[in-house]
């Protein structure tokens, strides 16, 4: 087990930098990883509620409240009230959000891209294999 513990601690070493997810500011924004991804799961999941996306992405519900309503200051976030639990918020992007997601997920493509360019189709065939493995092995149990 400490070999799989240390071969994950050294791909996130690897992975993180080479993606720029580290910094205050993914993809040259003023925001974090993390203030960027609330825009994905809004524009994936339209609707939803901040419970939604705190278990998506595990992050702390007044650490997410904070987001949201900084995002919904500058423009990008509006509520309503839902109808079924009055203390709970169902979030929609406005224009302006949907026009900042896109951007988010048009540069995050690009990135990418460029990371994996160099890839012939058998490399990129065994880059998906690998990553759906990944994914289908560390989601057990969840």
């Amino acid at each position: 087990m400490n070999e799989v513990i240390a071969k994950i601690r050294a791909f996130n070493r690897f992975y993180m930098p080479s993606m720029n997810l580290l910094g205050d500011h993914y993809l040259g924004s003023e925001y974090s990883v993390t203030e960027a991804r609330v825009f994905f799961e809004i524009y994936e999941n339209e609707g939803c509620n901040a419970a939604h996306i705190a278990q998506r992405m595990n992050i702390d519900k007044s650490y997410l409240s904070r987001i949201i309503k900084r995002h919904e200051k500058n423009g990008y976030i509006h509520r309503k009230r839902s109808a079924g639990d009055s203390r709970s918020y169902h979030l929609f992007l406005t224009d302006a959000g949907k026009t900042r997601a896109e951007e988010f997920i048009r540069k995050s493509n690009e990135e990418i891209g460029k990371v994996i360019n160099g890839l012939s189709s058998e490399e990129e065939h065994q880059l998906t294999e690998a990553l759906e493995t990944v994914t289908r092995l560390l989601s057990k149990g969840k």
